[in-house]
């Protein structure tokens, strides 16, 4: 688009052309079978983008990766618009239950600002008072084949919680972790949390989630036990609750 701007004179319409480029993202995201497209030439009329002819060829041979999440003609897994739901929380209040996108870094920032120290000691087990953009980039830029990280979103689009899971498809186990503002707990969204995680596990195919929690996070160890989690062992750090998914 940038060579287009500098080798026109005239004004060029790139809105049409970036609409497009991701629609046409979307197609091959949606139709692995596409081995190859040729639009040629496309052009912008009235605002909108045309193409003036158009080749498909299709390989129906293609299929899913083996163990993998994804076809085979994408480096990355889309993004898994599926594990997009809502809860209603004790206070009434919608929340939607989404997969975090790139884009939610400054939300993600202010959820982990909106911590006490002792949420933040917590959940990674030492006192941060700040995250670097690289950090905050690592949290929100996810590998769905490996990671997936659901975010509590309210209408006003705040992040008030997020879960994560952190997963070996060939182990067959994935490792968990919640985080919820703390002047949104007791309204049960750790716990509506918890349970859409450990339903993602087992369409994951999962065998066993489990977490590492501080002994001092009673609520968390409490929670745990009412999902059915067990207690594999514990020392004067953390507590390794474990929980079996069978099929």
């Amino acid at each position: 688009l940038q060579y287009c701007k500098d080798a026109c004179t005239d004004k060029f319409e790139t809105g049409p052309i970036e609409e497009l480029v991701i629609k046409f993202s979307q197609l091959v995201v949606d139709f692995p079978e596409i081995r190859k497209i040729d639009l040629n030439p496309i052009f912008v009329k009235d605002g909108k983008a045309y193409a003036g002819d158009a080749e498909i060829v299709l390989d129906l041979t293609r299929f899913l990766r083996q163990g993998g999440k994804h076809p085979e003609n994408l480096v990355i897994a889309p993004y898994p618009k599926k594990y997009i739901t809502q809860r209603t929380l004790k206070n009434g209040a919608r929340v939607t239950l989404r997969p975090i996108k790139p884009e939610d870094e400054n939300r993600f920032n202010a959820l982990f600002k909106s911590l006490s120290d002792q949420s933040v000691r917590f959940r990674f087990f030492e006192t941060i008072k700040e995250m670097s953009h690289d950090t905050l980039s690592r949290y929100c830029n996810l590998d769905y084949d490996r990671e997936i990280a659901i975010v509590a979103q309210l209408d006003d689009s705040r992040l008030v919680g997020v879960v994560r899971l952190i997963f070996d498809a060939e182990a067959k186990k994935g490792e968990f972790a919640v985080m919820v503002n703390d002047s949104w707990h007791g309204l049960g969204l750790g716990s509506k949390m918890m349970d859409y995680i450990i339903a993602i596990g087992r369409d994951l195919k999962l065998e066993t989630i489990y977490s590492d929690v501080s002994p001092e996070n009673t609520k968390m160890l409490n929670l745990c036990d009412n999902k059915g989690f067990t207690a594999k062992s514990a020392d004067e750090y953390s507590v390794f609750m474990s929980l079996a998914l069978p099929p």
